[in-house]
């Protein structure tokens, strides 16, 4: 039994307990080595296992592991590492602070269908992503589906879901959320979300992890799972929920039906209203349904109306190219940028942002903020290797532009950064409906950078009004040459 205190193969440090479940203790710990937090898995196997069934779980949860440590995917919370200390294995993975799905549903009821419908179309690219990459999950449920407080919806334990349905694991005694710790009822725990095939331990498929996520799916919308006589959910959710139940693994909605029929629903659905004491709307980018992490990461810079509505010609690669330079109207003189102020994080970035604009946190960043004109910058960083920039930004502009009028892309192309892989998006758009301080019929201009490091991925976003977005571009260019990730910082 490990203790908090205790230092895993010299490098991962035990913080604190956070749950406790079939399969053993999640901890709070600390990567000693790259100076970050970690979530990590002790395995606890039955102690009246044979020794050579203990070595067989062992070898095969190392193996699991391993295998899920190739998934980098922005709604999967990533398996950075596989222990093994005094004969207890231990997986270091993606710490996410987060509520489980089944906590929100016990605290908040059953889902809106397009709150449902957009959980389940992000967690059912990760399935397909890691489908595509030979990896199966096993332990779909709601217990491992992670709504963070930044908004992303990442799916949990790849690595250990595998063994879910062994006999081995299923030990009686109240189950523990990792999330909060509390007791897990019996019907929410493994049993309930394991396809009918994987009943006698078989092991688990793409089809039935798609099952899985159909049992989901049915829990978010009627807060229970569908036991033997599933509940009827009337419309074109319940078809897809009915679809990925079917009894026949052949019969089930293939994932690309799937994918059709929910990304159809989200895009139906209204915007939803930014949550009560929010001041802003998040965009996921990509980091794949839109955030960064897709999810994720990433924040929709939130501006107080501007007077006019006219759009910039002059796209920002003009002022940072070095082979080209801006083209300002003739009778105006180019505008000076404003006196920036350098920001270091406690996580070891740094940002300069107008020394007047006011700061406040966010939930995974900063974001400074000019009262007069509405202008934003925010940046966001997370710990995230394995980004595609420009993928996420392309993501990113499909799931944003239905919530939009008269979009308009400027540039979406990858940069350089001596930091790692770059890219940029410059567009703007006029907001169809007022919403938190985006106001109705106004025209925006945003340019958005995502920059990968090997164990980091940053989001910087700036925002204005498109009548001010001349006078505060060249604030923008040099605030965005100044900026340091963590691991350069």
């Amino acid at each position: 039994m490990g203790a908090a205190g205790q230092l895993i193969v010299k490098r991962y440090r035990l913080v604190r307990a956070l749950g406790q479940g079939s399969m053993g203790i999640v901890w709070e710990g600390h990567d000693t080595l790259l100076d970050r937090a970690v979530a990590v898995r002790q395995v606890l196997l039955p102690p009246e296992l044979r020794e050579g069934r203990r070595a067989e779980l062992a070898q095969r949860l190392a193996r699991e592991a391993r295998q899920a440590e190739r998934l980098r995917h922005p709604h999967i919370a990533a398996v950075h590492d596989v222990a093994e200390e005094d004969g207890t294995t231990y997986i270091v993975m993606e710490l996410v602070r987060s509520r489980s799905l089944d906590g929100v549903v016990a605290s908040e009821g059953p889902l809106a269908p397009e709150r449902a419908a957009a959980i389940a179309r992000n967690v059912l690219s990760a399935l397909t992503y890691a489908h595509a990459s030979g990896v199966r999950h096993g332990d779909v449920r709601p217990a491992n589906i992670l709504i963070g407080h930044d908004g992303r919806v990442l799916l949990a334990d790849f690595g250990t879901g595998a063994l879910a349905a062994d006999p081995a694991f299923g030990r009686s005694g109240p189950e523990r959320s990792p999330a909060h710790g509390n007791p897990v009822s019996a019907t929410r725990g493994a049993s309930a979300f394991l396809a009918p095939e994987r009943s006698g331990g078989a092991a688990p498929t793409a089809a039935s992890d798609l099952w899985s996520l159909g049992a989901t799916l049915h829990l978010a919308l009627t807060a229970r799972p569908p036991g033997t006589a599933p509940q009827d959910v009337p419309g074109p959710l319940g078809t897809v929920m009915r679809g990925l139940l079917a009894k026949e693994p052949r019969r089930r909605l293939s994932p690309e039906a799937a994918e059709h029929a929910l990304a159809e629903l989200q895009v139906a659905a209204p915007v939803p209203a930014s949550p009560a004491g929010r001041s802003r709307t998040r965009l996921i980018a990509g980091i794949a349904a839109a955030v960064l992490v897709a999810g994720a990461v990433g924040g929709w810079a939130i501006l107080r109306p501007g007077s006019g509505t006219a759009v910039s010609r002059t796209p920002l690669a003009a002022t940072i190219s070095p082979s080209a330079s801006p083209s300002p109207t003739p009778s105006k003189k180019p505008a000076k940028p404003l006196k920036l102020k350098s920001y270091r994080s406690p996580a070891g970035w740094r940002a300069s942002a107008p020394s007047a604009w006011t700061r406040r946190p966010t939930d995974s960043g900063i974001r400074w903020y000019d009262p007069r004109s509405g202008a934003q910058l925010t940046v966001e960083v997370i710990a995230q290797a394995g980004t595609d920039p420009l993928k996420e930004l392309s993501d990113g502009q499909v799931s944003l532009r239905p919530t939009m009028t008269a979009y308009r892309k400027i540039r979406l192309k990858e940069t350089p950064s001596k930091y790692g892989t770059a890219a940029d998006w410059e567009f703007t758009w006029t907001q169809r409906r007022s919403q938190a301080y985006l106001a109705k019929g106004v025209t925006y201009h945003q340019y958005r950078r995502i920059i990968a490091t090997e164990s980091t991925t940053s989001v910087l976003t700036w925002t204005t009004t498109a009548d001010q977005w001349d006078r505060l571009r060249p604030t923008l260019v040099k605030s965005l040459s100044l900026f340091t990730p963590p691991a350069i910082g």
